[in-house]
């Protein structure tokens, strides 16, 4: 519930933010149509900026787990009033939930069967089983921290991120800004439009389950841009020739220079505007990579109170 209330939240803001970018709406009929380049531009920059990029920061930082191997004491529990067999007990209980919800497969090659993560509220039960294990249990049974490790081993090989974007756009946006740095020099703009670019690279990395997913789904989306792109410089390299009647054929140099200057005025246009759109273009990725699997600062006491004692 905490989650859906992080994101009624966010929703909210980018409201604001639209109302914010229509600008004073006291204004009269003829001034008051809505510059939707202006609204998706702000949302981009301020929403994606200043209120998803801390929350894709904080996931990256937060969503691993390490093989815990330190030797612990009673007095270092969380839950010293537990037994040693309550303990084990509980972390076998969590352990026997965490399969319960993973996703059963069968291995292609040994036909053996498997289970693994293939959804974000898989990954994120795992996370904060584990934790809760590690911190508030420790357990003393070698099988139960095998199994531990194992599913660690697990979480951590399908939680692994790749980058999916577009490396055109992370191009077309270092450029713009630089531009602009060039061009009225250091100001809050500048560092607002970096910082957006660093959103998009952060918010483009896939986990690798969602990424098989889309795979499967879709297949290889990630080149759209540059094959539009690369396309336009092709088109902009092309020769052209006259072929007169008798036969002979001249190569015509006014129309491939004529055919080159608005090949490259398209791609300048298209590069000013996924430069300015690349902060909206990470809020679009931020939906399409983190919305299942982005965390949230918890208690993992009131984690495990919601999840087994009060269900």
């Amino acid at each position: 519930m905490r989650k859906y209330s992080i994101l009624t939240l966010v929703l909210l803001i980018l409201s604001s933010l639209i109302l914010f970018a229509q600008g004073d709406p006291n204004v009269t009929e003829s001034e008051s149509s809505i510059d939707w380049f202006q609204v998706i531009v702000t949302i981009g920059y301020l929403g994606g900026v200043f209120v998803l990029f801390p929350w894709v920061i904080y996931t990256n930082l937060k969503e691993k787990l390490f093989v815990d191997e330190t030797e612990y004491t009673v007095d270092s529990l969380s839950n010293n009033d537990l037994s040693e067999d309550e303990r084990n007990n509980r972390a076998t209980m969590i352990l026997n939930e965490i399969e319960n919800k993973l996703t059963p497969i069968t291995d292609e090659e040994s036909g053996e069967e498997l289970k693994t993560i293939t959804k974000g509220s898989q990954a994120r039960f795992i996370k904060r089983s584990i934790e809760y294990i590690q911190q508030n249990l420790k357990p003393t049974d070698s099988d139960i921290m095998a199994r531990v490790n194992e599913i660690i081993a697990v979480y951590e090989d399908r939680t692994k991120r790749f980058f999916t974007g577009s490396k055109w756009i992370i191009g077309f946006a270092v450029g713009v800004g630089s531009f602009l740095l060039y061009q009225t020099g250091i100001s809050t703009f500048i560092f607002i439009h970096f910082t957006g670019v660093a959103f998009y690279i952060m918010s483009s990395r896939t986990p690798l389950y969602l990424l098989e997913k889309r795979m499967e789904l879709f297949g290889n989306l990630g080149g759209v841009i540059g094959s539009i792109v690369s396309g336009l410089f092709i088109g902009a390299g092309a020769k052209h020739y006259n072929v007169y009647s008798d036969g002979r054929k001249e190569r015509d140099y006014s129309s491939e220079l004529t055919g080159g200057a608005i090949y490259f005025l398209i791609i300048a246009v298209v590069a000013m505007f996924l430069g300015f759109l690349v902060a909206v273009l990470g809020v679009v990725n931020f939906f399409i990579n983190y919305m299942n699997n982005a965390l949230i600062p918890t208690k993992l006491e009131t984690w495990y109170e919601e999840n087994f004692v009060n269900n």
